[in-house]
């Protein structure tokens, strides 16, 4: 998965340790879709309370 440890027959054992980005840019776009889909319906489904006017 995440370490390859390989031997390319010349004697010498390498570690090649990469990380995967690709679930990590996966879970970044649904969080920015999800974040760009809920912002506008704050705005429309929230109370509106004139200036001055205390809704508590």
């Amino acid at each position: 998965m995440a370490m390859a440890i390989g031997n390319d027959g010349d004697g010498e054992d390498e570690v090649n340790s990469t990380i995967n980005t690709t679930p990590l840019v996966d879970v970044m776009l649904v969080l920015l879709i999800i974040f760009l889909i809920t912002t506008p319906l704050q705005n429309q489904t929230g109370k509106h309370h004139p200036v001055g006017e205390q809704g508590w």
